[in-house]
């Protein structure tokens, strides 16, 4: 994910930061554990555009990795109430989400070069001064799994208020400009005229 991503936020400043040294992570590894309280949500579901954000967790086992890396790999849950795209009535997305990701400075980050039809390819996040921003990382993860059209199950797009036979008997109606076309002249109509 990258810093222009329209869910990202300034480092270390998002609504759920957690920056971690990479100093502070033994060889063995640390685990990490949080839950979002209340303000933190309430900030998130602005930025995400959505009704509610609620029980946000995550757990995260981050390892050290050579020149000054981090490997982050653990799961995000929580729920979102949007509004159904088809009935626009509340209902709530559970969401749970397993991810892996590296960790590497930003000096590192910048010399990637990914095609622009390259789809696939996952850039490390970047690291500034030996710190790891796990919250906004998890946040933007999260970001990702909320779905862009919402609908309740069962609920079924019935049109735009036309049955499919007016639309059939909208669609047979000649248009004003084919009677207009029939009549123009055609080119035998002006070779008989000289």
């Amino acid at each position: 994910m990258s810093e222009d991503d329209t869910h990202a936020a300034p480092f270390g400043e998002a609504e759920m930061s957690l920056l971690v040294l990479h100093d502070e992570v033994p060889p063995n590894g640390r685990e990490i554990e949080h839950a979002a309280d209340g303000d933190v949500l309430a900030a998130l579901a602005t930025r995400f555009k959505v009704e509610e954000v609620s029980d946000l967790t995550f757990e995260v086992l981050l390892m050290p990795l050579a020149s000054d890396c981090l490997q982050a790999s653990g799961k995000v849950q929580g729920r979102v109430r949007q509004l159904c795209g088809v009935t626009l009535e509340p209902l709530w997305t559970t969401i749970s989400a397993d991810f892996s990701t590296e960790f590497q400075p930003q000096e590192l980050v910048a010399k990637y070069v990914v095609p622009e039809d390259d789809f696939d390819t996952e850039l490390p996040e970047a690291m500034q001064n030996g710190q790891a921003d796990i919250g906004e990382m998890v946040t933007q993860i999260f970001a990702m799994e909320i779905p862009a059209y919402p609908r309740a199950e069962g609920a079924e797009f019935a049109g735009y208020g036309q049955s499919e036979a007016e639309i059939e008997a909208e669609d047979a109606k000649q248009s004003p400009f084919a009677a207009l076309s029939a009549l123009k002249p055609s080119d035998d109509d002006a070779t008989d005229e000289t």
